[in-house]
């Protein structure tokens, strides 16, 4: 059987939001200001996220500059796609079928499922 590790990072976090840019911009190297200054995550925020996405070794990090391994790159960007679509479908599903299904806190783990 094989192990399972679910995927660490979740639509409408900063995590997610520095994976998606630095996976759209693969190859490319970026320091902590520029992701700033690229993205939504607030300066005093992204130690912590880069230091997240580090440890899940999600992206790397060389000198000052933090970036996608280009390899890996295809493999994230479709990881993140079946993240967001799980989350479009769970935000279109009527509530009351949510609720017969578990409630709205079961969305993480519907996203983990998919990664």
């Amino acid at each position: 059987m094989r192990s399972y590790t679910p995927f660490p990072v979740v639509p409408d976090t900063d995590e997610h939001t520095v994976l998606s840019f630095l996976v759209r911009n693969s190859g490319e190297r970026f320091n902590s200001r520029n992701i700033v200054e690229q993205t939504s995550v607030r300066e005093e925020d992204i130690s912590e996220t880069m230091e997240c996405l580090l440890e899940h070794q999600l992206i790397y990090h060389s000198g000052n500059s933090y970036y996608v391994d280009p390899e890996r790159a295809t493999e994230l960007k479709h990881r993140l796609e079946l993240i967001d679509a799980v989350v479009q479908v769970f935000e279109n599903t009527p509530d009351d079928v949510i609720m017969r299904k578990g409630g709205k806190s079961d969305w993480n783990r519907y996203c983990s499922a998919v990664s």
